[in-house]
């Protein structure tokens, strides 16, 4: 005890005098157990601060860290099963036999095996599939680029203006032939038949308010006809038609639209067995202005596509010529097809351009609809009433795709006019103003 007081007493007495203690003193002893003590800290604690970093980094250690897994490597590694190569890390061969003491001496916590993770879905397929480099062209060839000369500083930037026009066509040319023998017991006529089909589009939209949409479509059709003596063909389709629809968008797919659609025939129409002509080029001709609101609607995958305008005010106009015909017995006569049209006589005996003019409600609906793969649905339905006449089209067209230039199409065409004044007239056709036209055909077809 006394020894310890005096240990005391000098540690308190020693600042004061500054002197170094003498080497082998018990307090140079002292301090320098101290000091081991401090570096033999330091030592542990960088220690630890490695291990724990290289554990942090090195992946090798997952499987100690990870919950208990039996690994056929560690058990291979100490029966010899598999050795260890020069090129093992040392961690892997720590880690190895740390498992394998595990597995011998606590089973107990080792509660899964190693396919567990081989056949869970992960990222290791991924990881080990095959880079895939896709080499990609940029030029043909090289060009061989001075960069280090001067550029102008008359070269400026020009900015290309986007074109907001798209245009589009398709043509056909279609056939039909019918055989039969000169004993066919319903009897029949031979004949052969085509048609020609050309439609061109070309329509504005600047992705932001105003559309505009043209169509031109023309028809013109012919079937031999051995039964006319004038004649050795006669015109079956015969259509000139073009519209042209403005639109300012309103809403989400509602446009303010004005609509122009006219329409005549391409070639002359005569009557079996006759010079006489029936309809010809602008006569009749048949002229709709209207204003009104456009629906328009097409699907994500582009299989629907449809517009429905609907006009309160319509102006609708017929034009029908003067008809100077030559019939049968040779002589020259005036004959009016006009009444057929809805067209009035001005006065007796004396023949001028004619035409009459309606105001009314107008609707169109046009649709197109692919149905399965190459078969497409193609429809436009047509109705102006003035509430005094009422005419109602109704043109349907099935195109069935056989390959990019080989197709056949279904047609049908009803259509509903009480306009003429000819029916009227006649008691026995009173009634008769639905009209009917339907053909199938096979030939060529593009679209462009």
């Amino acid at each position: 005890m006394r020894n310890y007081l005096m240990l005391a007493a000098w540690l308190v007495i020693s600042p004061c005098y500054a002197q170094t203690p003498a080497e082998g003193s018990v307090l140079s002893k002292y301090e320098q157990a101290l000091d081991e003590l401090v570096q033999s800290r330091d030592e542990a604690v960088g220690q630890a601060e490695k291990t724990a970093e290289s554990i942090t980094l090195n992946p090798y250690y997952f499987r100690v860290m990870a919950p208990g897994t039996y690994y056929s490597r560690p058990l291979h590694q100490v029966m010899g099963i598999e050795g260890i190569s020069a090129n093992t890390p040392s961690a892997v061969e720590a880690s190895d036999l740390a498992l394998a003491q595990l597995y011998v001496s606590n089973p107990g916590l080792v509660d899964r095996a190693e396919t567990v993770f081989k056949e869970t879905p992960a990222l290791r397929e991924e990881i080990k599939a095959p880079e895939v480099v896709v080499e990609s062209k940029l030029a043909e060839s090289a060009v061989d680029v001075d960069l280090e000369a001067d550029v102008p500083d008359t070269i400026a930037p020009v900015a290309k203006k986007p074109n907001f026009w798209k245009f589009k066509g398709s043509a056909s040319l279609q056939f039909t032939q019918s055989y039969f023998s000169d004993n066919w017991y319903q009897g029949g006529e031979n004949n052969y038949a085509g048609i020609g089909m050309l439609t061109l589009e070309a329509n504005y939209d600047n992705q932001q308010k105003v559309q505009w949409d043209n169509k031109l479509e023309a028809q013109l059709g012919f079937q031999t006809a051995s039964s006319d003596t004038k004649h050795k063909v006669r015109v079956t389709s015969n259509l000139l038609r073009l519209t042209s629809k403005l639109g300012y968008k309103a809403a989400k797919n509602w446009f303010y639209t004005g609509q122009l659609m006219t329409y005549t025939q391409l070639a002359p129409y005569y009557e079996k067995n006759t010079d006489t002509w029936k309809a010809r080029f602008g006569t009749p001709w048949y002229l709709t202005l209207s204003v009104g609101m456009d629906y328009k609607y097409k699907s994500k995958n582009g299989k629907v596509e449809l517009s429905v305008y609907l006009s309160p005010v319509a102006y609708y106009m017929t034009y029908v010529e003067r008809l100077n015909a030559i019939l049968d017995d040779g002589t020259f006569k005036y004959r009016y097809y006009g009444d057929m049209y809805g067209v009035k006589k001005e006065n007796n005996g004396i023949y001028r351009p004619h035409s009459f003019h309606k105001f009314g409600p107008n609707f169109t609906v046009n649709s197109k609809i692919q149905i399965v793969k190459n078969v497409t649905w193609t429809s436009r339905l047509y109705w102006f009433s003035n509430f005094h006449m009422t005419l109602v089209e109704w043109e349907n067209t099935l195109d069935f795709t056989i390959n990019k230039y080989l197709s056949a199409k279904f047609y049908a065409y009803p259509r509903f006019d009480d306009s003429s004044i000819e029916y009227k007239n006649k008691h026995n056709n009173r009634g008769k103003y639905l009209m009917f036209k339907e053909w199938l055909s096979l030939g060529l077809s593009y679209n462009f």
